[in-house]
């Protein structure tokens, strides 16, 4: 049996299809012990655990033999929270306690890309990396680094883990709103009139899916892969989606970095207060202008690992939205 965590965010419920799809025996451990609404027509078993409680936890995944772990929180934040910490870092080391409890056999953690130590431009960002969240910035990137560190701690113990890091993760049956997503929907309902210089490494949800289920069947023990796309600026970005959807006003104004980072700081801060989303944050802004040169190849040679051109993706996240009346 295939323990999935996080079937309802995007990757989470792509690899439940696709799972089903190749006839696996799947079951999904929830917080409220219910399939996520855009499951509701697979069929798939339920267990009931919120990732903040360990015996909870430990009785969901008892009896599998596989375990996928994708249920975290993303976050864009700059600033820690408890939230934060208690399911990405804590909810992954009870999941990790769990595995090795019940000789699970094998456990695919799905990290991220910024759980990697930064690099200068002209270097690569690589796998063979010491996870120091202390040398990171971002909520987000610290907690996932942590999590990541306490995975390999149970490698140690005898868990037979593999780690994958995707990078920005966009495509269709994005139900709950990706960053990458909500930029797309944004843009093209014409809500930001306004960008910054900055590109980041974009890759198809599919792509990844079929790197989790590669690495779970041809992954080495204790091993991580970068499961990256196609670097590509804002502007190229737009471009392609302007192709592909005339209706959309490009975005006519470029804020200056040291502007968009004032504003980003003291909108964040206030959002902050009243409990709302910004879709830019400082840490959002640093992470579109660093080193986004991560490529996938080891996991390429390893696993045989690939993904498809950034454009299609976007066309393919496009008509998914409009089919779901997401885009006007």
């Amino acid at each position: 049996m295939i323990l999935i965590t996080g079937s309802s965010g995007h990757i989470g419920n792509v690899l439940v299809r696709k799972l089903v799809e190749q006839g696996e025996e799947v079951i999904l451990m929830t917080k409220s012990g219910e399939k996520p609404l855009w499951l509701n027509h697979l069929d798939v078993a339920v267990r009931k655990a919120n990732l903040n409680d360990p015996e909870a936890v430990d009785e969901a995944i008892k009896g599998s033999s596989v375990v996928f772990h994708l249920a975290g929180i993303i976050s864009i934040s700059s600033f820690d929270s408890t939230e934060l910490h208690e399911i990405n870092v804590e909810g992954t080391q009870y999941v990790v306690d769990a595995c090795i409890r019940h000789g699970v056999k094998r456990l695919i953690y799905t990290s991220s890309v910024h759980a990697l130590p930064e690099r200068d431009y002209g270097e690569v960002i690589s796998e063979r990396a010491e996870f120091n969240a202390s040398k990171l910035f971002g909520a987000y990137a610290r907690t996932k680094a942590e999590a990541t560190r306490r995975v390999l701690e149970g490698v140690k113990k005898g868990l037979d883990a593999v780690i994958c890091f995707p990078s920005g993760v966009m495509g269709p049956h994005d139900h709950r709103g990706s960053e990458a997503g909500r930029l797309i929907k944004d843009y093209a309902n014409n809500r930001l009139p306004v960008y910054i210089n900055g590109a980041y490494n974009f890759v198809d949800v599919r792509d990844v899916v079929n790197g989790l289920l590669l690495a779970w069947n041809h992954g080495k023990k204790g091993e991580g892969y970068i499961l990256s796309g196609e670097k590509m600026s804002l502007q190229e970005f737009f471009d392609i989606l302007k192709s592909l959807h005339p209706q959309m006003r490009k975005p006519q104004w470029r804020i200056p970095l040291p502007v968009a980072l004032a504003s980003a700081w003291f909108v964040e801060s206030v959002c902050r207060i009243i409990s709302v989303k910004p879709i830019f944050t400082v840490y959002a802004i640093k992470v579109l202008q660093s080193n986004c040169n991560m490529p996938s190849k080891k996991a390429s040679l390893e696993l045989g690992y690939s993904a498809r051109p950034v454009r299609q993706s976007i066309a393919d996240s496009l008509e998914w939205f409009k089919e779901n009346k997401l885009i006007s």
